[in-house]
């Protein structure tokens, strides 16, 4: 353990301007709580330091419970503003008062190893270090309404953290000012130089990406960071490990499914297959049952249920018969149900992984497949719904966005589509592999 370096983690905050019904610190992401995200970021680099979170004082156990494996990391209640939650973290850190202190937002995720290097070697040769980077866009001073003064931009940043400073001399500057007067600022960098005005605070500059999840907006540009990081990071993933996985697919004879079905048992799960081929309707519950009780009894339990089966019908709506729309709901969805509602009993039982498929439609509604893109926009707000739902139950649920795959299903109904631009149901079905095998749970995997 490192005692020169200790960090707060600041993330007691309320998340009003998120506008949802959780502070914006505990909203899953990429099959994590941004907050575990940013600690993370502060972990990868920074491995052997005390970390102090501060959480709202009624999630102080579940904060606690979410890194409990993590011996150096300390939770406290958090105080009623950012800089009464930053002063409870340095009493904390008091009994054995680290040389310097880094203090960061416990929703800035992104935080990236160039930053967090650039503020550590300032902060041996300046007394304290903020981030910041240039504003793009003109900055307005405001006065009753109407424009006061527009200060031009060159010397203008916008401010970011982590923010760093010798331990005593920013508890010092709290215990000048007084708690009464805390909410005169907005950061400690503010706080630090109203009692050192003579001081020099060395700025690093920071990283577009660096970004503070606060509004809803927010929180569509980080899915889609993180899904951009991944598929940077798949380039050279090490293999699975799939021996002894006890796997049931439903939709398992054709296409992806049939492909998953080959690579686990080739990799030595034991797997049983279940379409209608087979005798297995997702859209009868009943089936759907008997399908994983044999299983169940035939392996001695059960570590994955994966639901592969789909249906696309093509055609413009007011063509299509009111059989055709239910059809696709009946299988796409109400099989989706039924599938989770009889997996949750045996998931349990082994801390298992639920893993869905959805389609790279489901993002914007496509003319042909109307029905099609509604059903799998569904499925991804049923994955991150079950995801938060069964976490207590230890049950990991996740869902696989493939890209145009070369399946019967797409062949039938898209056949001007030459193969070359189709990916392979395998390379799709070694993505889902990895999935399952992993400790993820709400993400969503795109392949495209």
């Amino acid at each position: 353990m490192r005692k020169d370096v200790a960090c707060i983690l600041l993330a007691g905050g309320s998340g009003s301007r998120m506008a949802g019904d959780q502070p914006k610190q505990f909203v899953r992401i990429a099959g994590k709580t941004i907050l575990e995200h940013s600690l993370g970021a502060l972990r990868q680099h920074l491995p052997l330091v005390r970390i102090v979170v501060t959480a709202p004082f009624a999630d102080v156990d579940k904060v606690a419970r979410m890194f409990q494996h993590d011996p150096l990391v300390q939770v406290i209640a958090g105080g009623v503003s950012r800089q009464a939650s930053t002063l409870k973290g340095l009493k904390a850190l008091a009994d054995d008062a680290p040389h310097n202190i880094v203090i960061h937002d416990g929703a800035r995720p992104f935080l990236d190893g160039r930053t967090l290097s650039d503020v550590m070697e300032a902060l041996e040769e300046y007394e304290a270090v903020d981030v910041a980077i240039p504003t793009a866009d003109t900055i307005i001073a405001e006065r009753d309404g109407f424009i006061e003064s527009i200060p031009k931009r060159k010397h203008l940043l916008r401010g970011q953290t982590p923010q760093a400073f010798r331990y005593k001399d920013l508890v010092s500057c709290y215990r000048t000012l007084g708690e009464q007067k805390l909410e005169q600022f907005t950061d400690d960098c503010g706080i630090f130089l109203a009692c050192n005005p003579d001081a020099r605070v060395r700025i690093v500059k920071g990283s577009e990406e660096n970004i503070k999840v606060t509004y809803p907006i927010d929180l569509i540009l980080a899915d889609e960071m993180f899904r951009l990081r991944s598929q940077t990071s798949n380039v050279d993933k090490p293999g699975v490990n799939l021996r002894g996985k006890r796997v049931v697919i439903f939709g398992g004879t054709r296409g992806i499914g049939k492909a998953m079905a080959d690579i686990l048992l080739g990799g030595g799960a034991q797997v049983s297959v279940c379409s209608r081929e087979s005798g297995c309707d997702i859209t009868r519950e009943i089936d759907v049952q008997r399908a994983l009780r044999s299983a169940a009894d035939e392996f001695g339990g059960i570590d994955v249920v994966v639901n592969a089966a789909g249906l696309l019908k093509n055609g413009k709506l007011h063509e299509q018969t009111a059989a055709d729309a239910a059809e696709q709901i009946n299988i796409n969805l109400i099989g989706a149900l039924n599938v989770a509602r009889q997996a949750h009993v045996w998931l349990e039982q082994t801390q298992g992984s639920l893993l869905f498929f959805a389609s790279s439609s489901y993002t914007r509604g496509r003319a042909g497949s109307a029905v099609y893109s509604a059903t799998k926009a569904a499925i991804v707000n049923l994955t991150q719904g079950l995801s938060e739902e069964w976490a207590e139950d230890g049950i990991r649920v996740n869902c696989i966005v493939p890209g145009r795959t070369d399946t019967d299903m797409r062949t039938s109904n898209f056949k001007a589509e030459s193969q070359e631009s189709l990916f392979n149901p395998y390379q799709i079905a070694l993505s889902a592999s990895r999935v399952i095998c992993g400790d993820n749970s709400g993400q969503l995997e795109r392949v495209n």
